[in-house]
């Protein structure tokens, strides 16, 4: 198709305040779809992947009162009203990215408007997912609660104007045909195997890579590791890192979030890594995989598609620290063949996921 011809196309994404699995999508997005602006609630660049840069990103009025993710959690209604009210008449086809915000950009019935939807809005649908004490909205959280009914009712008729949904994986199609009654085509997200080598020599120690948010349960690996007296490196950042660094010891580093090569570095030397959430998805493990490096997950979501067990990996049953104890001592028992393990995650290469994105998008 001539770029004469292309519709004029938006992205609309929740928020670019973090470096996690959605803006990492989106930044695939953006390589299908250059031209394309980025609007979205809140744009921090030092906070998220520095591929935006080169972006036309469009904050939302407001944005200037965010300076972290949970300051902009706490203002969500801002951030609905101000979606609903952006004019985007001059575009010809909306991509929303989204869980819980961008869906609900309005536009005129000329406007085609088709969803990547991550998951059902974790806080409305899932609530259990969070201790509330430390759930990322704070006090917001009880306010939903007392409201849930209503909200559902009103992200169900957000979604139920959308023309078309995509989603991460079978596992998330599941949860949206039954929070919203819709059908979604899976697009699995991608991990580009080029970025990433095979390590010649693995390390002794493990690796967990994620956000620092409660439900993630990196205190599983972090415990498990403890009782083991096995090494193991946390990367990432999060309204949990304060808590996670007191269950720390001498056998465990909480060294916050590194850049993509320093990251890669330790894919290609750890002996594994170690997944204790239960993700919607996951590009952690399709990451590490890419590296030759083995995951450890608990065996539920996203890793169920992206893994193979036996092959690349091994999966606990329960989220304990006694069945990763047990599951991490039968992993070291196991042999895994680097080349294998790398080869078992090309089908979710980046080109292959821009093609089925591009054909979703521009199909009429």
């Amino acid at each position: 198709m001539s770029s004469a011809s292309l519709p004029r196309i938006a992205i609309v994404h929740d928020s670019l305040v973090t470096s996690g699995g959605a803006e990492r999508v989106l930044a695939f997005m953006h390589e299908a779809f250059p031209s394309a602006p980025i609007y979205t609630a809140a744009y921090v660049p030092k906070d998220t992947f520095p591929e935006f840069r080169s972006a036309t990103v469009v904050p939302l009025p407001w944005s200037g009162l965010v300076e972290s993710e949970r300051r902009l959690k706490a203002l969500f209604p801002l951030w609905v009203v101000g979606f609903a009210r952006l004019n985007l008449r001059a575009f010809d086809v909306i991509l929303s990215s989204t869980t819980w915000g961008a869906k609900f950009v309005s536009h005129g019935p000329s406007v085609r408007h088709v969803c990547y939807c991550y998951a059902p809005t974790r806080l409305l649908w899932n609530p259990k997912a969070y201790n509330v004490a430390r759930a990322p909205v704070g006090p917001l959280s009880r306010l939903v609660g007392l409201a849930r009914g209503p909200l559902r009712a009103l992200d169900v008729r957000a979604m139920r104007r959308i023309d078309q949904v995509a989603t991460s994986c079978r596992n998330m199609a599941r949860a949206i045909a039954s929070c919203y009654g819709l059908a979604a085509t899976v697009i699995h997200p991608p991990v580009r195997l080029s970025d990433y080598r095979v390590g010649t020599e693995r390390g002794s120690f493990y690796l967990s890579v994620s956000r620092l948010i409660v439900h993630k349960r990196v205190d599983l690996a972090i415990e498990a590791c403890r009782r083991l007296g096995r090494k193991l490196v946390v990367v990432g950042d999060g309204p949990d890192a304060a808590r996670l660094r007191t269950l720390a010891d001498g056998s465990v580093t909480v060294r916050g979030g590194i850049g993509d090569e320093a990251l890669r570095r330790l894919y290609a030397t750890c002996r594994a890594l170690i997944f204790p959430s239960d993700e919607d998805y996951g590009l952690a493990p399709l990451e590490a995989q890419a590296s030759g490096c083995p995951v450890i997950a608990y065996g539920a979501g996203g890793v169920l598609e992206t893994v193979v067990e036996g092959q690349a990996g091994v999966f606990f049953r329960e989220q304990s620290p006694l069945a990763l104890v047990e599951t991490i001592l039968t992993f070291e028992r196991m042999q895994f063949d680097p080349v294998a393990v790398r080869e078992s995650v090309r089908r979710f290469d980046a080109e292959r996921f821009k093609q089925e994105l591009s054909s979703f998008v521009l199909s009429s």
